[in-house]
C-alpha cells in the first residue's frame, strides 16, 4: 500500500513571501500529513505564506482544519496566511470559516467585583421579587381552592387522595420518631430544673403546652417542607423541563387546577391531622419519660395534663398547621414552575422549597405566637 499522499505541494518565495502551489486531493484523511508539509514549507522563510488552491480537484472539512492549524502556528510567530487563488466551491467553504476569529487567542473577561452595598441591595431586590412572586402565587391557590369549593365535582380527586396517602399516611413513621423524641427531650429538660424544687408533678404541663401549642406544629410542618414541599418542586419542576406544563397550557388546561389544587388540598387536609398525631404521641413520649425516670404513676401524669390543657391550646397548633400547609404547598409549587432547563435547575429549586419553606414556617410561627399572646 502506498504511503504517497493524494496532493503535491510546490514552494516558491519572491519578496520575502513564500507562495505554495498545492495540486491533487485534499480530504480528511491526509488533513494531519498536509498540515505537516505546509508547516515544514513554511519554515523555509520567514515572511508570510500565500496559498495557490486554483489547482486542488477536492478540498474538505480536514483541509479547512489544516489552514486553520498553519494560520495558528504563523500567528504566534507574527507571520499571515492568505488564500492568494481558489475555485470556487474552495473559497464558497472557506468563507464559511471564520480563520481570524478562530485563530484569535481566548481571552477571560474581567471579573466583576460588587461592593458589598450592591451585593445587599441586590439580594434586596431579589427577595421583594421573589416575595411579590409568592404572594401573587399564594392568590392565585387561594383562587383555585376558591373554586374547588364551589365546584367540587371539578376537582381531580383521585391525585387528591394519591398525595393524601404520600404526604400523610407515608410521613406517620418519621412524625412518630420525631416527635417522640421531642416529647421525651422536652420531659428531660424540664425534670432537670422542676426536681430541684419538688415539682415533678409539673412536667406534664410543661410537655403537654410546649407540645400541642409550638413543637407540634412546628416539627411536623419542618418535616412536611421536607417531604412533600420537596417532592412537589421536584415533581412540577421536572414536568417544567420536560416541557409538559407548556403542553398542558397549550392544550388550554388551567395549571393551577390541575397540578396546585390537589397538592394544596392534600397538604390541607393531613397536615393538621399529623399535627394532632404529632401532639399524642409528644404527650407520650413525655409520659414515658415522667412514669419510667420519675416514678410518676401515668393516671396522675394525665389528669395533670388534663388539667393544664385547654381546647384553645390544641386548636391554635392546628390552626397554625393549616397556615404552614398552605405555606409549604404553595411555595413547592411556586419553586416547581420556576425551574429553567437541566437536571441541576430541578435539584437547584427543590433545595430552595426547602430551604423557603422552612423559612416562611418559622417567620408564620412567630407571628402567630404574638398573636395569640396579646389576643388570645
Amino acid at each position: 500500500m502506498s504511503n504517497q499522499p493524494p496532493y503535491e505541494i510546490e514552494t516558491d518565495g519572491s519578496d520575502g513571501e513564500v507562495r505554495v502551489h498545492i495540486r491533487g486531493r485534499v480530504d480528511v484523511q491526509c488533513a494531519q500529513h498536509f498540515l505537516d508539509d505546509l508547516v515544514r514549507a513554511a519554515a523555509g522563510s520567514a515572511g508570510d505564506i500565500a496559498l495557490d488552491l486554483s489547482s486542488v480537484e477536492y478540498f474538505d472539512s480536514g483541509g479547512s482544519v489544516a489552514l486553520l492549524g498553519l494560520q495558528q502556528k504563523l500567528t504566534g510567530s507574527g507571520r499571515a496566511l492568505r488564500v492568494e487563488a481558489a475555485t470556487a466551491e474552495i473559497e464558497g467553504l472557506l468563507r464559511l470559516i471564520d480563520f481570524e476569529a478562530l485563530a484569535r487567542p481566548l481571552t477571560q473577561g474581567e471579573a466583576v467585583v460588587e461592593s458589598v452595598p450592591e451585593r445587599i441591595g441586590q439580594a434586596t431586590l431579589d427577595m421583594l421579587a421573589d416575595a411579590r412572586e409568592l404572594v401573587a402565587f399564594i392568590g392565585e391557590v387561594i383562587l383555585g381552592l376558591r373554586d374547588a369549593l364551589l365546584h367540587p365535582a371539578q376537582v381531580r380527586w383521585l391525585d387528591t387522595w394519591s398525595y393524601m396517602h404520600r404526604t400523610g399516611i407515608a410521613a406517620l413513621p418519621i412524625v412518630s420518631l420525631i416527635s417522640f423524641l421531642m416529647g421525651l427531650i422536652t420531659a428531660f429538660q424540664a425534670a432537670v430544673q422542676l426536681r430541684q424544687f419538688g415539682a415533678d408533678i409539673y412536667i406534664a404541663d410543661l410537655v403537654g403546652l410546649s407540645i400541642t401549642r409550638e413543637l407540634g406544629p412546628l416539627m411536623t410542618a419542618i418535616i412536611a417542607a421536607g417531604r412533600s414541599g420537596a417532592a412537589f418542586a421536584a415533581e412540577i419542576g421536572t414536568m417544567k423541563v420536560s416541557e409538559e406544563v407548556d403542553a398542558l397550557t397549550t392544550m388550554g388546561l388551567d395549571r393551577t387546577r390541575f397540578l396546585v389544587t390537589p397538592k394544596v388540598l392534600a397538604l390541607l387536609f393531613m397536615l393538621p391531622c399529623l399535627t394532632l398525631y404529632a401532639d399524642v404521641v409528644g404527650i407520650l413520649g413525655g409520659l414515658a419519660v415522667a412514669s419510667g425516670g420519675f416514678d410518676i404513676p401515668i393516671v396522675v401524669y394525665l389528669r395533670q395534663t388534663a388539667f393544664a390543657m385547654s381546647a384553645w391550646d390544641v386548636f391554635s397548633g392546628l390552626l397554625k398547621s393549616v397556615a404552614f400547609a398552605l405555606l409549604i404547598a404553595g411555595v413547592g409549587c411556586l419553586r416547581g414552575f420556576q425551574a429553567q432547563t437541566g437536571a441541576a435547575s430541578v435539584g437547584r429549586i427543590t433545595t430552595s422549597a426547602i430551604v423557603a419553606g422552612i423559612f416562611l414556617i418559622i417567620v408564620t410561627d412567630a407571628i402567630f405566637t404574638v398573636l395569640f399572646h396579646y389576643w388570645a
